[in-house]
């Protein structure tokens, strides 16, 4: 009976050791918290050598909360913090499968890797929580080809004439639409030049959510370019012909639903 005592204390985590979790809150539905055991009881997966909980997946399981609408779940933007307040954010449309098809991968030891990245600035050890937001930004008014940029302490409206002169990035792309395959070239300042035009520093953890004429919208980070590779232009000339409104692309998106087209404003 003593040895088995002693073997159940030994299995046993000590009196008052403190059990490390990772909460997911916010805009969602169900919030929650996992332990390293439960996160490797979750389903896994493997991406670029790396086994874990596909964060897409984790943060769907909390249920985020989006309006009704078309894909309004490319509106969610999740920061992710680790110990000593370090965090970084992403947008869920990079993430999903469906769309930016940029995974990242959250191990049973909470440690959260991005493997596509092209360093490795965005991962993190110890990571504690994972808070999502909803963009709630609505279409505005603008003069045709202008578009509004609100920061965080100012909206300036970035006219046609301002965007013309902007250096250009030329990109051709492919993704999957509702019609079928679609190949376009597009060309425009990068998204990064829009706001510093507009007063906005972009640093690697903005999150910016385009919001177009009919009231679509999706967000992006200045990561997915800096870190991911994946160019993030405000398109004013799609295949040779001027468009009356710009278009944000999402370069390396496998389907075009972050391709805002008619974009009137820009939350930073």
């Amino acid at each position: 009976m003593i040895a088995a005592a002693m073997l159940v204390a030994l299995a046993s985590p000590a009196a008052g050791a403190t059990v490390h979790t990772v909460t997911v809150s916010g805009q969602v539905a169900a919030p929650a918290a996992y332990t390293g055991a439960q996160l490797a009881s979750l389903p896994q997966v493997t991406e670029g050598g790396v086994t874990g909980v596909d964060l897409e997946a984790l943060v769907e399981r909390s249920a985020p909360k989006v309006p009704a609408g078309h894909n309004t779940q490319l509106r969610v933007v999740l920061t992710v913090t680790a110990s000593h307040h370090r965090a970084v954010r992403f947008a869920l449309g990079e993430l999903a499968p469906d769309f930016g098809n940029h995974p990242a991968v959250l191990t049973d030891h909470r440690q959260l890797v991005v493997p596509g990245d092209r360093g490795r600035s965005r991962d993190l050890d110890d990571v504690t929580s994972v808070q999502v937001a909803v963009s709630d930004a609505a279409a505005v008014s603008t003069a045709p080809g202008s578009v509004r940029v609100t920061g965080p302490h100012r909206t300036v409206t970035v006219s046609a004439a301002l965007l013309a002169r902007l250096p250009r990035r030329t990109v051709t792309v492919a993704f999957q639409s509702g019609t079928g395959s679609q190949t376009h070239t597009e060309s425009g300042p990068e998204l990064s030049l829009v706001l510093l035009a507009a007063g906005v520093l972009p640093t690697a953890d903005t999150a910016v959510v385009a919001v177009g004429s009919d009231g679509y919208g999706a967000a992006v980070t200045i990561a997915e370019e800096r870190v991911g590779g994946r160019p993030l232009l405000l398109s004013t000339v799609e295949d040779g012909t001027p468009l009356a409104q710009p278009r944000l692309v999402t370069d390396g998106d496998v389907k075009g639903g972050r391709y805002v087209s008619g974009v009137v404003l820009l939350q930073a």
